[in-house]
Formats: structure tokens, sequence, C-alpha cells
């Protein structure tokens, strides 16, 4: 066998190592924004009584929903944190930092690591909830259902209300919700209201348009 064989085996083996570390790498990342992403759901929809459960989301959906956490927060600034201090433990020399490379320290860390990202999901999940709560600051768009009456219906829930926000639209159903009027402040009741997509005729989306 040639040096140049040699060498060509060498950098084969490298670029396979390579490759195999950076598909580990993007699995623990798709889980790790995919765990984001899910405890975003959580924590939103509890806050308007709903189960994220029961909605149906797609993994496509769950890792859509990871984006409010990351953008416009601190949460990327301190899972970098972590990495570069994982990094710094790996390929550090000291006998405090080899003690960071053994499998069982690493999970822990990891596992932690998680942890804080659910509960920091979740509680921005929580806080946008709160803050569709109110017909000032919500940012869900205006709906409007038409369909039969049926009599009129006894539940509160009336396809007639014309200032529902659209919350949801899966597994057959339209979730709405009436915000409460900061102004005329009379129930401490949020109206959550679900009509199955068969009852419905017509759908009317109306979103405000902002000047840049």
């Amino acid at each position: 066998m040639t040096l140049v064989d040699t060498e060509q085996r060498q950098t084969a083996v490298t670029l396979f190592e390579f490759i195999k570390k950076l598909a580990e790498i993007s699995a623990l990342l798709g889980a790790l924004l995919f765990l984001v992403g899910w405890s975003y759901l959580y924590g939103y929809y509890s806050g308007f009584g709903l189960s994220a459960d029961d909605m149906g989301f797609s993994v496509d959906n769950v890792l859509v929903h990871a984006l409010p956490v990351i953008v416009g927060s601190s949460w990327y600034l301190r899972v970098a944190i972590v990495i570069i201090v994982l990094l710094v433990a790996y390929f550090g020399s000291t006998k405090r930092l080899s003690l960071l490379q053994q499998p069982g320290i690493v999970l822990l860390l990891v596992m932690v690591a998680a942890a804080a990202s659910s509960t920091y999901a979740s509680g921005i999940g929580r806080d946008n909830a709160r803050r569709d709560y109110h017909v000032s600051t919500s940012t869900l768009p205006y709906v409007t259902l038409e369909g039969p009456m049926d009599g009129g219906p006894t539940s509160g829930c009336s396809l007639e209300e014309a200032n529902y926000r659209l919350l949801l639209r899966s597994s057959g159903h339209i979730t709405v919700v009436l915000p409460i009027d900061n102004r005329n402040m009379t129930a401490s009741n949020l109206r959550v209201c679900i009509f199955p997509e068969s009852r419905i005729q017509a759908v009317r989306i109306q979103v405000g348009i902002r000047d840049r």
C-alpha cells in the first residue's frame, strides 16, 4: 500500500467520522427543537384551557412553533452558552474539566439543559396566551363564521358573534376565543368556543395591515 493510498483512506475515515458526528448533532438539535416547540404549544394552549395532546399537531407543526421561543428571546444565547461549556469540557485538559468528558456527566448536563429549555418555552407560551387574552394586545386575527343557526345555541357560543379571534383550526374543528375588553372587564372568565367544520359554511378572516 502506497503512502497516497494510506492518506486517502485516512481522509475517507475522517470524512465519515465528521458526517457521523454531524448527523448525531443534527438529531440532538432536532430533538431539542421538538421539545421546545411542544413545550411552547403546551404552555400556550393550556392558557386557554385546551390540551395540546388533543390538537393533532404534526412533527413539522411542533418544530415550527419553536420559532416564537428562539426568535426575539434569549433562549438561543443560553443554548450557545451550554454548547460552549460542553465543548470546553470536552477538549479540556485539566482534571476538573476532564470529569465532564464522562458520558454520565454529559448526559446529566443535557437533561438539565432540556428541562430548562422546556420550562422556558412553556413560560413563553403562557405569556403569549395572556397577551392574546385581551383585545388591546391580542395578535389573533378576527374571524367571522357563517352557518345555520339551528334555533340558537344555549352554550353561549353563537355563530352570530362578530368579535371572535381565530385560535386554531385542526382535526375538523375551528377553535375561536372571545378576548376580554380591558375597557369593559365585567367577567373574569375567557370564552373559548369549538365549532365542527361540518357546521361552518364560510369563514371570513380579517387581519389588520401594519405600516412599515
